[in-house]
Protein backbone atom coordinates (compact mmCIF):
# COMPACT_ATOMS: atom_id res chain seq x y z
CA UNK A 1 0.00 0.00 0.00
CA UNK A 2 3.03 2.55 1.08
CA UNK A 3 4.65 1.14 -2.34
CA UNK A 4 1.77 2.28 -4.18
CA UNK A 5 1.45 5.53 -2.49
CA UNK A 6 4.50 6.51 -2.82
CA UNK A 7 4.36 5.58 -6.96
CA UNK A 8 1.41 7.76 -7.04
CA UNK A 9 3.18 10.58 -5.37
CA UNK A 10 6.04 10.39 -7.57
CA UNK A 11 3.81 10.33 -10.89
CA UNK A 12 1.73 13.55 -10.02
CA UNK A 13 5.24 15.12 -9.07
CA UNK A 14 6.28 13.83 -12.72
CA UNK A 15 3.01 15.58 -14.19
CA UNK A 16 3.67 18.83 -12.22
CA UNK A 17 7.10 19.07 -14.75
CA UNK A 18 4.76 19.04 -17.87
CA UNK A 19 3.89 17.11 -21.00
CA UNK A 20 7.57 17.77 -22.16
CA UNK A 21 9.42 15.48 -19.94
CA UNK A 22 10.75 13.53 -22.74
CA UNK A 23 12.21 16.48 -24.24
CA UNK A 24 13.67 17.81 -21.05
CA UNK A 25 15.53 14.89 -20.46
CA UNK A 26 18.31 16.50 -23.20
CA UNK A 27 18.75 18.48 -20.10
CA UNK A 28 20.86 15.58 -18.49
CA UNK A 29 23.06 15.01 -21.00
CA UNK A 30 25.43 16.90 -19.55
CA UNK A 31 27.16 15.52 -16.02
CA UNK A 32 28.15 19.09 -15.12
CA UNK A 33 25.48 20.87 -15.57
CA UNK A 34 23.91 22.38 -12.55
CA UNK A 35 20.27 22.19 -11.00
CA UNK A 36 19.34 25.37 -11.97
CA UNK A 37 21.14 24.75 -15.44
CA UNK A 38 18.43 21.37 -15.97
CA UNK A 39 15.34 23.16 -14.53
CA UNK A 40 16.20 25.59 -17.19
CA UNK A 41 16.54 23.48 -19.91
CA UNK A 42 13.33 21.78 -18.80
CA UNK A 43 11.34 24.95 -18.68
CA UNK A 44 12.78 25.37 -22.18
CA UNK A 45 11.69 21.91 -23.80
CA UNK A 46 8.34 22.20 -22.17
CA UNK A 47 7.69 25.71 -23.77
CA UNK A 48 8.87 24.30 -27.09
CA UNK A 49 6.10 21.32 -26.59
CA UNK A 50 3.32 23.52 -25.49
CA UNK A 51 3.93 25.77 -28.73
CA UNK A 52 4.22 22.84 -30.93
CA UNK A 53 1.21 21.42 -29.64
CA UNK A 54 -1.28 24.26 -28.45
CA UNK A 55 0.26 27.04 -30.24
CA UNK A 56 1.42 28.99 -27.00
CA UNK A 57 2.92 29.08 -23.97
CA UNK A 58 0.37 28.23 -21.17
CA UNK A 59 0.37 29.85 -18.00
CA UNK A 60 1.83 29.07 -14.81
CA UNK A 61 -1.10 28.32 -13.34
CA UNK A 62 -1.88 25.63 -15.72
CA UNK A 63 1.32 23.51 -14.11
CA UNK A 64 0.17 24.57 -10.97
CA UNK A 65 -3.44 22.53 -11.28
CA UNK A 66 -1.82 19.47 -12.43
CA UNK A 67 0.66 19.63 -9.60
CA UNK A 68 -2.49 19.65 -7.29
CA UNK A 69 -4.47 17.57 -8.74
CA UNK A 70 -7.23 20.00 -9.46
CA UNK A 71 -9.71 20.35 -12.04
CA UNK A 72 -9.74 23.28 -14.75
CA UNK A 73 -12.35 24.28 -17.15
CA UNK A 74 -12.57 24.00 -20.53
CA UNK A 75 -11.42 27.94 -20.75
CA UNK A 76 -9.03 27.48 -19.08
CA UNK A 77 -7.27 24.47 -21.35
CA UNK A 78 -4.69 25.22 -23.78
CA UNK A 79 -6.15 25.25 -27.21
CA UNK A 80 -4.16 22.73 -29.84
CA UNK A 81 -2.61 24.39 -32.80
CA UNK A 82 -4.31 22.21 -35.63
CA UNK A 83 -6.06 24.59 -38.17
CA UNK A 84 -9.18 25.69 -36.66
CA UNK A 85 -12.56 26.33 -39.08
CA UNK A 86 -14.56 29.33 -37.94
CA UNK A 87 -17.31 26.56 -36.44
CA UNK A 88 -14.18 25.14 -34.29
CA UNK A 89 -13.55 21.80 -35.43
CA UNK A 90 -10.36 20.68 -37.54
CA UNK A 91 -8.90 19.50 -40.54
CA UNK A 92 -5.85 18.00 -42.20
CA UNK A 93 -4.03 20.13 -43.72
CA UNK A 94 -4.75 20.41 -47.20
CA UNK A 95 -2.15 20.83 -49.80
CA UNK A 96 -2.49 24.02 -51.63
CA UNK A 97 -2.31 23.72 -55.48
CA UNK A 98 -1.09 26.47 -57.85
CA UNK A 99 -3.42 27.64 -60.56
CA UNK A 100 -1.28 25.68 -63.26
CA UNK A 101 -1.56 21.79 -60.98
CA UNK A 102 -5.17 22.51 -60.98
CA UNK A 103 -5.68 23.43 -64.67
CA UNK A 104 -3.83 21.02 -66.00
CA UNK A 105 -5.08 17.62 -64.32
CA UNK A 106 -6.09 15.28 -67.19
CA UNK A 107 -8.31 12.49 -67.54
CA UNK A 108 -6.07 9.30 -67.59
CA UNK A 109 -6.59 5.47 -67.31
CA UNK A 110 -4.01 2.74 -66.56
CA UNK A 111 -5.04 -0.33 -68.53
CA UNK A 112 -5.65 -3.62 -66.53
CA UNK A 113 -2.58 -5.44 -66.08
CA UNK A 114 -3.53 -9.08 -64.76
CA UNK A 115 -7.19 -10.66 -63.17
CA UNK A 116 -6.86 -8.73 -59.73
CA UNK A 117 -6.83 -5.49 -61.90
CA UNK A 118 -9.85 -6.24 -64.37
CA UNK A 119 -11.65 -7.31 -61.69
CA UNK A 120 -11.22 -3.97 -59.54
CA UNK A 121 -12.26 -2.32 -63.19
CA UNK A 122 -14.86 -4.15 -63.62
CA UNK A 123 -16.77 -3.82 -60.18
CA UNK A 124 -16.14 0.06 -60.86
CA UNK A 125 -17.93 0.01 -64.24
CA UNK A 126 -20.75 -2.02 -62.66
CA UNK A 127 -21.20 0.63 -59.91
CA UNK A 128 -20.61 3.48 -62.00
CA UNK A 129 -23.19 2.30 -64.73
CA UNK A 130 -25.98 1.75 -61.77
CA UNK A 131 -25.41 5.07 -60.59
CA UNK A 132 -25.62 6.73 -63.78
CA UNK A 133 -28.88 4.67 -64.58
CA UNK A 134 -30.10 5.83 -61.23
CA UNK A 135 -29.46 9.62 -61.61
CA UNK A 136 -29.95 10.25 -65.06
CA UNK A 137 -26.50 10.90 -65.81
CA UNK A 138 -24.67 12.73 -67.76
CA UNK A 139 -28.38 14.74 -68.68
CA UNK A 140 -28.75 15.89 -65.43
CA UNK A 141 -31.21 19.36 -65.88
CA UNK A 142 -30.48 21.23 -62.85
CA UNK A 143 -27.94 22.38 -59.96
CA UNK A 144 -30.38 20.64 -57.53
CA UNK A 145 -29.41 17.22 -59.84
CA UNK A 146 -25.66 17.43 -59.76
CA UNK A 147 -25.79 18.60 -55.81
CA UNK A 148 -27.79 14.93 -55.38
CA UNK A 149 -24.94 13.54 -57.30
CA UNK A 150 -22.09 15.04 -56.30
CA UNK A 151 -23.16 14.61 -52.33
CA UNK A 152 -23.88 11.21 -52.59
CA UNK A 153 -20.45 9.96 -54.58
CA UNK A 154 -18.41 11.89 -51.77
CA UNK A 155 -20.30 9.80 -48.79
CA UNK A 156 -19.20 7.00 -50.41
CA UNK A 157 -15.76 8.12 -51.47
CA UNK A 158 -14.68 8.83 -47.70
CA UNK A 159 -15.04 4.92 -46.83
CA UNK A 160 -12.33 3.41 -48.57
CA UNK A 161 -8.99 5.55 -46.98
CA UNK A 162 -10.58 5.23 -43.44
CA UNK A 163 -11.00 1.44 -43.96
CA UNK A 164 -7.72 1.25 -45.11
CA UNK A 165 -6.39 3.21 -42.58
CA UNK A 166 -7.16 1.55 -39.74
CA UNK A 167 -6.45 -1.96 -41.25
CA UNK A 168 -2.88 -0.55 -41.36
CA UNK A 169 -3.30 0.49 -37.90
CA UNK A 170 -4.62 -2.91 -36.48
CA UNK A 171 -1.53 -4.30 -38.33
CA UNK A 172 0.97 -2.30 -36.79
CA UNK A 173 -0.06 -2.65 -33.22
CA UNK A 174 -0.87 -6.51 -34.11
CA UNK A 175 2.33 -6.75 -35.43
CA UNK A 176 4.33 -4.70 -32.84
CA UNK A 177 5.84 -2.70 -36.07
CA UNK A 178 5.95 0.67 -37.60
CA UNK A 179 3.28 0.93 -40.82
CA UNK A 180 6.00 2.71 -42.72
CA UNK A 181 4.05 6.21 -43.23
CA UNK A 182 0.57 4.85 -44.95
CA UNK A 183 -1.44 5.50 -42.07
CA UNK A 184 -1.56 9.10 -42.44
CA UNK A 185 -2.22 9.31 -46.02
CA UNK A 186 -4.88 7.27 -46.03
CA UNK A 187 -6.39 8.97 -43.44
CA UNK A 188 -5.79 12.47 -45.03
CA UNK A 189 -7.59 10.70 -48.18
CA UNK A 190 -10.73 10.23 -45.87
CA UNK A 191 -10.56 13.66 -44.42
CA UNK A 192 -10.33 14.88 -47.84
CA UNK A 193 -13.53 13.36 -49.51
CA UNK A 194 -15.26 14.14 -45.85
CA UNK A 195 -14.27 17.75 -46.47
CA UNK A 196 -15.86 17.64 -50.31
CA UNK A 197 -19.46 16.51 -48.71
CA UNK A 198 -18.93 18.98 -46.27
CA UNK A 199 -18.31 21.90 -48.44
CA UNK A 200 -21.25 20.56 -50.90
CA UNK A 201 -23.43 20.56 -48.25
CA UNK A 202 -23.33 24.38 -47.79
CA UNK A 203 -25.51 24.78 -51.39
CA UNK A 204 -27.87 21.39 -50.19
CA UNK A 205 -29.24 20.25 -47.24
CA UNK A 206 -30.47 16.84 -48.24
CA UNK A 207 -33.75 15.45 -47.43
CA UNK A 208 -34.64 12.37 -45.48
CA UNK A 209 -35.06 9.94 -49.04
CA UNK A 210 -31.95 11.09 -49.39
CA UNK A 211 -29.60 10.17 -45.87
CA UNK A 212 -31.29 6.68 -45.74
CA UNK A 213 -30.35 5.81 -49.18
CA UNK A 214 -26.73 7.14 -47.95
CA UNK A 215 -27.45 4.81 -45.01
CA UNK A 216 -28.09 1.77 -46.73
CA UNK A 217 -25.58 2.41 -49.17
CA UNK A 218 -23.19 2.98 -46.75
CA UNK A 219 -23.89 0.07 -44.27
CA UNK A 220 -23.41 -2.51 -48.12
CA UNK A 221 -20.27 -0.90 -49.48
CA UNK A 222 -18.40 -0.11 -46.13
CA UNK A 223 -18.81 -3.90 -45.00
CA UNK A 224 -18.04 -5.23 -48.19
CA UNK A 225 -14.97 -3.31 -48.62
CA UNK A 226 -13.88 -4.35 -45.43
CA UNK A 227 -14.32 -8.00 -46.44
CA UNK A 228 -12.52 -6.92 -49.68
CA UNK A 229 -9.77 -5.26 -47.91
CA UNK A 230 -9.11 -8.31 -45.51
CA UNK A 231 -8.74 -10.59 -48.63
CA UNK A 232 -6.95 -8.49 -50.89
CA UNK A 233 -5.62 -4.82 -49.85
CA UNK A 234 -3.72 -4.59 -53.47
CA UNK A 235 -7.45 -5.02 -54.95
CA UNK A 236 -8.65 -2.58 -53.21
CA UNK A 237 -6.67 0.13 -53.76
CA UNK A 238 -7.11 -0.58 -57.82
CA UNK A 239 -10.59 -0.39 -57.03
CA UNK A 240 -10.09 3.05 -55.54
CA UNK A 241 -7.75 4.29 -58.20
CA UNK A 242 -10.25 3.54 -60.74
CA UNK A 243 -12.96 5.09 -59.45
CA UNK A 244 -10.87 8.38 -58.97
CA UNK A 245 -10.35 8.11 -62.48
CA UNK A 246 -14.16 8.34 -62.75
CA UNK A 247 -14.66 10.82 -60.24
CA UNK A 248 -12.03 13.02 -62.30
CA UNK A 249 -13.86 12.23 -65.44
CA UNK A 250 -17.17 13.81 -63.67
CA UNK A 251 -15.64 16.55 -62.03
CA UNK A 252 -14.46 17.64 -65.58
CA UNK A 253 -17.63 17.27 -66.93
CA UNK A 254 -18.55 19.47 -64.14
CA UNK A 255 -16.62 22.10 -65.14
CA UNK A 256 -17.32 22.18 -69.07
CA UNK A 257 -21.09 22.21 -67.66
CA UNK A 258 -20.25 25.45 -65.67
CA UNK A 259 -18.01 26.95 -68.07
CA UNK A 260 -21.32 26.47 -70.65
CA UNK A 261 -23.52 29.95 -70.70
CA UNK A 262 -27.05 29.07 -70.16
CA UNK A 263 -26.44 25.54 -68.18
CA UNK A 264 -27.59 24.33 -64.55
CA UNK A 265 -24.19 24.83 -63.27
CA UNK A 266 -23.11 28.41 -65.17
CA UNK A 267 -24.08 30.58 -62.29
CA UNK A 268 -20.90 28.72 -60.38
CA UNK A 269 -18.53 30.82 -63.02
CA UNK A 270 -19.33 33.39 -60.27
CA UNK A 271 -21.04 32.28 -57.36
CA UNK A 272 -18.72 32.61 -54.28
CA UNK A 273 -17.35 29.44 -52.44
CA UNK A 274 -18.16 28.85 -49.27
CA UNK A 275 -16.16 29.67 -46.21
CA UNK A 276 -14.92 26.19 -45.65
CA UNK A 277 -13.54 26.01 -48.90
CA UNK A 278 -11.54 28.96 -48.87
CA UNK A 279 -9.92 28.22 -45.36
CA UNK A 280 -9.39 23.98 -46.46
CA UNK A 281 -8.00 24.45 -49.72
CA UNK A 282 -6.77 28.41 -48.77
CA UNK A 283 -8.06 29.65 -51.92
CA UNK A 284 -8.51 33.47 -52.31
CA UNK A 285 -11.10 35.72 -50.77
CA UNK A 286 -13.03 36.03 -54.38
CA UNK A 287 -12.99 32.50 -54.99
CA UNK A 288 -15.89 30.88 -57.06
CA UNK A 289 -17.59 27.47 -56.49
CA UNK A 290 -15.76 26.84 -60.40
CA UNK A 291 -12.34 27.31 -58.00
CA UNK A 292 -13.94 24.80 -55.58
CA UNK A 293 -14.64 22.05 -58.41
CA UNK A 294 -10.91 22.97 -59.80
CA UNK A 295 -9.58 21.60 -56.26
CA UNK A 296 -11.91 19.09 -55.98
CA UNK A 297 -10.98 17.72 -58.95
CA UNK A 298 -7.05 18.03 -58.13
CA UNK A 299 -7.64 15.86 -55.12
CA UNK A 300 -9.60 13.07 -56.62
CA UNK A 301 -6.16 13.32 -59.04
CA UNK A 302 -4.36 12.50 -56.18
CA UNK A 303 -6.35 9.91 -55.16
CA UNK A 304 -6.30 8.16 -58.10
CA UNK A 305 -2.34 8.70 -57.89
CA UNK A 306 -1.50 7.56 -54.58
CA UNK A 307 -4.25 4.90 -54.71
CA UNK A 308 -2.65 3.23 -58.01
CA UNK A 309 0.96 3.06 -56.77
CA UNK A 310 -0.43 2.08 -53.86
CA UNK A 311 -1.73 -1.29 -55.51
CA UNK A 312 1.68 -1.53 -57.65
CA UNK A 313 4.37 -1.50 -54.48
CA UNK A 314 4.37 -4.02 -51.84
CA UNK A 315 2.24 -3.72 -48.81
CA UNK A 316 4.99 -3.69 -46.53
CA UNK A 317 7.02 -1.13 -48.16
CA UNK A 318 7.64 2.70 -47.03
CA UNK A 319 5.07 5.03 -48.13
CA UNK A 320 6.42 7.12 -51.36
CA UNK A 321 4.23 10.00 -50.34
CA UNK A 322 5.90 10.47 -46.85
CA UNK A 323 8.15 13.19 -46.28
CA UNK A 324 11.34 11.29 -47.00
CA UNK A 325 9.72 9.40 -49.76
CA UNK A 326 10.05 9.60 -53.48
CA UNK A 327 9.57 13.26 -54.85
CA UNK A 328 8.71 12.64 -58.03
CA UNK A 329 5.56 10.46 -56.58
CA UNK A 330 5.16 13.34 -54.69
CA UNK A 331 4.00 15.40 -57.58
CA UNK A 332 0.30 14.65 -58.12
CA UNK A 333 -2.33 15.67 -58.85
CA UNK A 334 -1.41 14.80 -62.34
CA UNK A 335 -0.41 11.00 -63.65
CA UNK A 336 3.08 9.83 -63.48
CA UNK A 337 1.72 8.41 -67.04
CA UNK A 338 -0.53 10.23 -68.79
CA UNK A 339 -2.36 8.05 -71.38
CA UNK A 340 -4.48 9.28 -74.07
CA UNK A 341 -7.35 10.91 -72.51
CA UNK A 342 -11.02 9.80 -73.47
CA UNK A 343 -13.83 12.58 -73.74
CA UNK A 344 -15.82 12.91 -70.75
CA UNK A 345 -19.10 12.15 -71.01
Amino acid sequence: MFAISRSARAFHSQRAVGMGLWSGCRAFTSPAAGAADRKAQRAEAQAELNQFLYGHVPASSVQEEYAKGGVMSDADLPRPAMPLHSNNFRFFKNPLYTSEQVQNVKITHRPPMGVMDRVALSSVGVMRTAFDKTTGYPNLKSERDWLHRILFLETVAGVPGFVAGMFRHLRSLRRLQRDQGWIHTLLEEAENERMHLLTFMHLKQPGILFRIAVLLTQGVFANGFILAYLLSPQLCHRFVGYLEEEAVRTYTHCLQVIDTPGSALHEWTWQPAPDLAKEYWRLASDATMRDVIEVVRADEACHRHVNHVFSSIDYDNRNPFGPQGISELGTAPCEKEVLEAPKAH
